[in-house]
């Protein structure tokens, strides 16, 4: 029939209708589907192989069934894909440059860093210092403080201590530099008491001068042989305060060699220890760097600055300051001592100042304030004898 011959192509189509619409009369009403296409055999085997491809061209569907089955390959342009494999080209070749570019900054980076936590530690480990029993710090501490009573018998005490734990703790830069100080303290009042005593001797001989002149011969006479007596006893205390500037002076030379052999790191303290012990031994000896210690010693220390300022003093009385010097010196022991009202030193160096400057009065002042406070301070009462004897001389 025509009407069939005409269907034949589509053999096998399925015919379909829309979805809720009653289907179509007669085979020609419906909707004509391609046939469900047969899933790809794997080539060179069963029915997928290279036969299969040939007989598509010579089943039922004809050509349209060879457009369903073929599509042509999806290609870029030449021009695009030589960009596209120039620019992942230039990207690799950037990600490697960088690579090698950043990968050495990292690696000095690190030395570095480990360089600086090195550096850190060593300094760390310098500044820990020698591992000291807190009984010998405490030993130490009760020392310094029989120093500040400034008295004979209690530095002599002191030193005797200190000694001891030096001894014993040959690395504890603090008791060793202590130690320097008590031995400087006594050489300057070793110092002062042979400057008290070469006066002494200038007074005698005045005074033998003048009983030369006395016209009763007896009176003459026993004027002299009084004067000759105080005479020989001054030369025989000059002479034993000699003896004792040289041993101590000894004393003083190999403690501070030690403590000159500074290692190149150690803690604040140790440092200080050593700076103090240093300046206040420079100023007893007059030593032309005194004051530049004394300044450094400044710097390091707390209000009211205590050592610094004694260690001024003790170089204007040494070096034989000047009077404007000396104006100045009096005024900062006087603010130390409204700060720190126990520290013996500064009333002692306070008078000798005092007495440089003519001022009696103001030297007495301190002197019985000095003796108020430690009644065993015997340079305050030979000092205190001296400006009493002078005031009854003619």
């Amino acid at each position: 029939m025509p009407a069939l011959d005409a269907a034949e192509p589509f053999a096998g189509v399925r015919s379909t209708s829309p979805f809720g619409l009653s289907p179509l009369s007669g085979a020609d009403g419906g909707i004509q589907l391609p046939p469900e296409a047969e899933p790809a055999a794997t080539p060179g085997t069963g029915t997928g192989g290279p036969s299969s491809l040939d007989d598509s061209r010579g089943s039922d569907l004809g050509p349209l069934a060879g457009a369903a089955s073929r599509r042509a390959p999806l290609e870029l342009p030449p021009d695009l894909i030589a960009s596209t494999r120039l620019s992942m080209d230039g990207a690799r070749a950037f990600e490697n440059g960088g690579a090698q570019r950043i990968r050495p900054r990292v690696v000095l980076a690190s030395l570095f860093g480990l360089l600086v936590v090195a550096s850190l530690g060593y300094v760390a480990l310098k500044n820990r210092g020698v591992e000291i029993p807190a009984t010998v710090v405490e030993a130490t501490d009760r020392a310094s403080v029989l120093l500040r009573r400034d008295d004979a018998a209690s530095r002599e005490q002191a030193i005797e201590r200190l000694r001891v734990i030096a001894i014993a703790n040959p690395g504890y830069v603090d008791v060793q530099a202590e130690l320097a100080v008590a031995l400087t303290l006594k050489l300057s009042d070793v110092q002062a008491d042979s400057e008290r005593l070469r006066l002494r001797g200038d007074a005698i001989a005045r005074g033998l001068e003048a009983a030369a002149k006395m016209r009763v011969l007896a009176e003459q006479v026993a004027r002299r042989t009084s004067l000759q007596q105080e005479q020989e006893a001054n030369a025989r205390d000059m002479a034993s305060l000699r003896v004792t500037t040289d041993t101590l002076r000894k004393e003083l030379d190999v403690q501070l060699s030690q403590l000159s052999k500074a290692p190149e790191s150690e803690p604040p303290s140790a440092a200080a220890a050593r700076l103090k012990a240093r300046a206040l031994h420079a100023a007893v000896l007059a030593a032309p760097d005194s004051l530049a210690l004394a300044e450094r010693l400044r710097n390091v220390e707390r209000a009211p600055h205590p050592w610094s300022t004694l260690v001024r003093a003790e170089y204007a009385m040494s070096a034989g300051s000047p009077p404007e010097s000396l104006e100045a010196v009096a005024k900062a022991l006087d603010a130390l001592r409204q700060a720190d009202s126990t520290l013996l030193r500064a009333y002692l160096l306070g008078a000798r100042v005092a007495l440089k400057l003519k001022d009696t009065a103001t030297a007495r002042s301190l002197l019985d304030d000095a003796v108020a406070l430690n009644p065993n301070h015997q340079a305050a009462a030979r000092l205190i004898a001296q400006i009493d004897a002078d005031a009854a001389s003619p």
